[in-house]
C-alpha cells in the first residue's frame, strides 16, 4: 500500500498522525505498523518519531513505541477537562448509586468520543466498559448521539457527511436516519443507545453545556435488559443540568 503523505506536510502534522495511530486495541506499534496506519513512508516515521522519544511524546522499548507519559501530564494541565472532571465526580457516584449501573462522563474529541470517567456499580462491575477502546465513533452509543446533538456544529457536519461503520447490527449507519435520531435527542434532552455500540448493552446520556453547547455528557451504561428509559432518562438529565450549573459557576 503506498503513502498518502502530502508534498510539504509540516512536522506537527505528521506527529498528529503518529499521535492518532495508537489506540486501546494497539498500545504498542512497530515501525511497519505505525507507517501502515499513518501512511507515512517508514523513513518519515522513524526520523519522526525518534524526535518525539526524544521530547517525551513517545516511549521506545527496542523497536516497538507507545505514548509517552508527557501526554498523560499535558492532559491534567487542561483548565476545563480537568475542571470538568473534579467537579463531575460527585455526580458519577451519586448516579452509580441511584441508578445501579455503570455511569460514565464523556468529552468530545476530534474524531471521536473520549471515555473521561467511569464510576463502576456493585452490580455493574464495569463488565460493560472491558468492551470498548477509551474512544469511539461519535455516531456509534448515547454518548455520541449526545454530542452530536448538542454539541459543535462542525463536528456534526463532518460526522453526517461521513462513512458510518458499523459496531454491530444495530448501529446507525445512514445519515439520514442518523439526522432524524438527533433532532429526537434534542426534542427530548437525552440520547439512547440500544444494542449500537456493544451487543447485549444499552445507554441513557444527557449533554452537560457550556454556553449552550454541549462539552461533555454524564451516560448510565447497562444490559440491555435493565436499560429502562422511563427511569433512567430523568435522573440522567438532571444530574447532567446541576453539572451544567456547577460547571459554569465554576467557569464564570
Amino acid at each position: 500500500m503506498g503513502t498518502t503523505e502530502p508534498e510539504g506536510e509540516s512536522l506537527l502534522r505528521k506527529v498528529r498522525r503518529i499521535l492518532d495511530a495508537f489506540d486501546t486495541g494497539a498500545p504498542v506499534l512497530g515501525l511497519s505498523e505505525l507507517a501502515r496506519r499513518t501512511q507515512l513512508a517508514k523513513t518519515t516515521v522513524h526520523r519522526v518519531a525518534t524526535e518525539m522519544v526524544e521530547v517525551g511524546l513517545l516511549n521506545r522499548h527496542g523497536r516497538r513505541y507507545e505514548l509517552g507519559s508527557l501526554l498523560f501530564e499535558l492532559g491534567q494541565r487542561v483548565p476545563r477537562t480537568r475542571d470538568l472532571r473534579l467537579i463531575a465526580a460527585r455526580y458519577l457516584e451519586d448516579l452509580a448509586l441511584t441508578t445501579r449501573e455503570t455511569v460514565v462522563l464523556a468529552f468530545p474529541g476530534d474524531q471521536a468520543v473520549l471515555f473521561a470517567e467511569k464510576y463502576f456499580s456493585q452490580r455493574g462491575g464495569g463488565v460493560t466498559f472491558t468492551q470498548v477502546e477509551g474512544r469511539v465513533p461519535f455516531h456509534c452509543g448515547a454518548s455520541g448521539k449526545a454530542l452530536l446533538a448538542f454539541g459543535d456544529a462542525a463536528i456534526r457536519e463532518r460526522v453526517l457527511a461521513s462513512t458510518l461503520s458499523r459496531r454491530t447490527r444495530w448501529t446507525i449507519a445512514d445519515p439520514a436516519r442518523l439526522t432524524a435520531e438527533l433532532d429526537q435527542v434534542r426534542r427530548h434532552g437525552f440520547a439512547v443507545d440500544r444494542q449500537e455500540l456493544v451487543v447485549g448493552y444499552g445507554a441513557v446520556a444527557a449533554p452537560v453545556l457550556s454556553h449552550g453547547v454541549a462539552v461533555a455528557t454524564l451516560t448510565v451504561v447497562g444490559p440491555i435488559d435493565r436499560i429502562q428509559v422511563s427511569r433512567l432518562a430523568p435522573v440522567v438529565t438532571a444530574a447532567a443540568a446541576a453539572l451544567t450549573r456547577d460547571f459554569e459557576h465554576v467557569n464564570n
